[in-house]
């Protein structure tokens, strides 16, 4: 978008990006904005482990530590095809996304559509309160009364938490049961890590959890505030 001679570059899936563009055009209402959709020009990398700080201040690129935990490192936006020769530039040996992905799924940090159902999750569900995505004092978009009334009343239910898979992982959508009863379900993961909604309770309830013919193990990372038990 482009405002006043300002540009704000917006992440989201490759595979999304039309539609995001195209949903972004119908709030620009009567504004000197326009949205276009750089996919095809763009793209985005990511630095992790300790020296990930080292990618800072790439020249021909935007990198800024990812805002969510500063443990996932730091995101990188360049022109198409330049990514990788601009960290390696710096130092950085290219990595398979596995490795990428199960530093996040250990931290419990939520990616796209794999985890979150379009249009649908609620926001306070997935983490998007502590992993810096609402503000509390910013008012007026779409969906601030349902946002606030579920985190003022203390509504929220279920969380996406990190999970220990032992035994084959199952695939995503794959219930998780306590004790013969639905709790939540697996979202994305790989090898024995994953992500899954469950309910708040039986994630720390310590019970035996399952998914197919695996044992689950909720985590709850540092990061993560839940609502206070409730007496039995």
């Amino acid at each position: 978008a482009d405002a006043g001679g300002e540009t704000l570059l917006l992440e989201t899936e490759r595979e999304r990006a039309p539609a995001l563009a195209k949903k972004l055009k119908m709030y620009t209402l009567r504004s000197k904005a326009t949205v276009e959709d750089r996919s095809a020009a763009m793209e985005v990398a990511v630095a992790f482990g300790d020296d990930a700080s080292k990618a800072l201040g790439l020249d021909g690129a935007i990198a800024f530590v990812d805002p969510r935990l500063e443990a996932l490192g730091v995101r990188v936006i360049a022109p198409a095809g330049q990514a990788a020769a601009l960290l390696t530039g710096r130092g950085f040996a290219e990595a398979p996304l596995a490795a990428y992905d199960s530093l996040r799924l250990a931290l419990g940090v939520p990616d796209g559509s794999r985890d979150l159902v379009v249009e649908k999750a609620l926001l306070l569900e997935n983490g998007f309160d502590e992993l810096n995505g609402v503000d509390w004092k910013k008012g007026c978009y779409m969906g601030q009364e349902l946002t606030a009334r579920t985190k003022y009343r203390a509504l929220i239910r279920k969380r996406l938490f990190p999970v220990k898979i032992e035994g084959t992982l199952p695939e995503p959508g794959a219930p998780v049961l306590l004790d013969g009863e639905e709790v939540g379900e697996l979202r994305s993961g790989s090898g024995d890590r994953a992500l899954a909604l469950l309910k708040v309770e039986a994630a720390r309830g310590g019970g035996a959890l399952t998914a197919g013919d695996a044992r689950v193990t909720a985590e709850i990372p540092p990061w993560m505030r839940l609502p206070e038990a409730t007496s039995p």
